[in-house]
């Protein structure tokens, strides 16, 4: 096996990944004090960037990649398997059991690896906001468009939509979906359970387009990144932002974490029907993707090793740090989570269904499908009935058989 003096690792650093990278890779270096591991940010959310780097032969040694991702590289490949590694040094066995399990590829091996805990898509909001406004937390959709209206009255942005990446939209739609009854939300689609012409969608669809009319996203949400979004939010020029349950660490990252909130009720759910659709989050379903090696490089043996001892690290971090752990080890918090994190860890076992991140859609031709056309409902530039007669006619041919 070669030993490398250094690695390119490509993954997400910045916010509250960052602190995370730096930490888990300073403990890395006791394991390997000669090593020195050159880190690139992930730029992206689709893996877009990857496949693009794939393709000209100069993906990373070690990088973070999602499900569909996982797929095409896999296909070309340029991953190496995993399995003896984690054989050898019994690795399923320090996370909680068959947490792993979704992460084996159709034909049974490891390329990528990370874990799954629990969580999902969550409406955050600025409690000093809603207070000064004398708004509560939304728990049906007649509320919900309450809120939209009193924020945007005053000159508030209702939802800080970080539109330069397409998945927080198309989220929000899935979550509205969820809140219809159909849990399976747009996933369903893909895996053909599911037709975007069935009730759920469609009333999914008219409620988006009419919290649109209402001012839900600000004009210039296109153009707004992850981190610009959060500080609207954090700041109180935002009432509202849609983002994975991660999101409560960028909030402590912040500074912002004695202010924020989150709704416990699909605010898309009629009046009457609340307790029926809660705790069926949107997102957090187990999926392929992970921490992969790419098989082509020089030092992809090593670099096997190295991945797994990065994955085990980086949760142990990550517990230390506050977040909900899949490590069959307890480990204790450095510091007392925010009250709002805190409710949310104390209602993971309340959760009883996840649907897809659209990370985890294998099919991307059916997902840019989604993506385009829902962004053309986010910006108004598409009613609620065409929306769905225009993914009817490309979601049938893509699923064809």
């Amino acid at each position: 096996m070669k030993i490398p003096k250094e690695i390119t690792f490509y993954t997400y650093y910045a916010d509250s990944g960052k602190p995370r990278v730096d930490e888990t890779m300073k403990r890395l270096k006791e394991i390997y004090p000669d090593l020195t591991v050159n880190i690139e940010h992930r730029t992206d959310g689709d893996g877009s960037v990857l496949k693009t780097r794939a393709a000209v032969g100069e993906l990373p040694d070690v990088f973070e990649c999602m499900g569909q991702v996982e797929n095409v590289l896999l296909k070309s490949g340029d991953l190496a398997p995993l399995d003896d590694v984690m054989e050898e040094t019994d690795f399923a066995s320090k996370f909680l059991d068959g947490n792993l399990e979704v992460k084996k590829a159709e034909d049974g091996h490891y390329y990528a690896v990370d874990t799954t805990t629990p969580g999902g898509y969550l409406i955050y909001y600025n409690t000093e906001v809603f207070d000064k406004l004398g708004l509560e937390e939304p728990k049906n959709f007649d509320e919900f468009k309450h809120v939209i209206t009193t924020l945007a009255e005053n000159d508030v942005i209702p939802f800080a939509l970080f539109g330069q990446e397409k998945w927080p939209g198309l989220q929000l739609y899935d979550m509205a979906v969820i809140g219809q009854g159909q849990e399976l939300g747009i996933g369903g689609l893909e895996d053909r359970k599911t037709k975007i012409t069935d009730p759920e969608y469609k009333e999914a669809a008219k409620k988006m387009e009419e919290a649109i009319s209402l001012g839900l996203i600000g004009k210039g949400a296109m153009n707004t990144n992850a981190s610009q979004a959060f500080e609207l939010l954090g700041t109180g020029q935002a009432g509202m932002l849609g983002n994975g349950d991660w999101f409560f660490n960028d909030a402590i990252t912040g500074g912002w974490e004695d202010h924020i909130g989150y709704f416990h009720y699909n605010p898309f759910t009629d009046a009457g029907k609340e307790e029926e659709t809660q705790w069926h989050l949107s997102g957090g379903q187990g999926s392929l993707g992970g921490y992969a090696v790419s098989a082509k490089g020089e030092y992809a043996e090593f670099c096997k090793r190295f991945v797994l001892d990065y994955v085990y690290t980086r949760q142990v971090v990550n517990a230390e740090l506050g977040d909900i752990s899949a490590l069959k080890e307890t480990v204790e918090p450095n510091e007392a989570r925010p009250a709002s994190y805190q409710d949310f860890a104390d209602n993971a076992v309340n959760i009883k269904s996840n649907s897809k991140y659209e990370y985890a859609f294998n099919n991307t031709e059916v997902l840019a499908a989604l993506e385009n056309e829902n962004e053309l409902l986010n910006t108004g530039s598409i009613k609620s009935e065409e929306f769905i007669v225009n993914l009817d006619e490309q979601l049938s041919e893509l699923l064809s058989e």
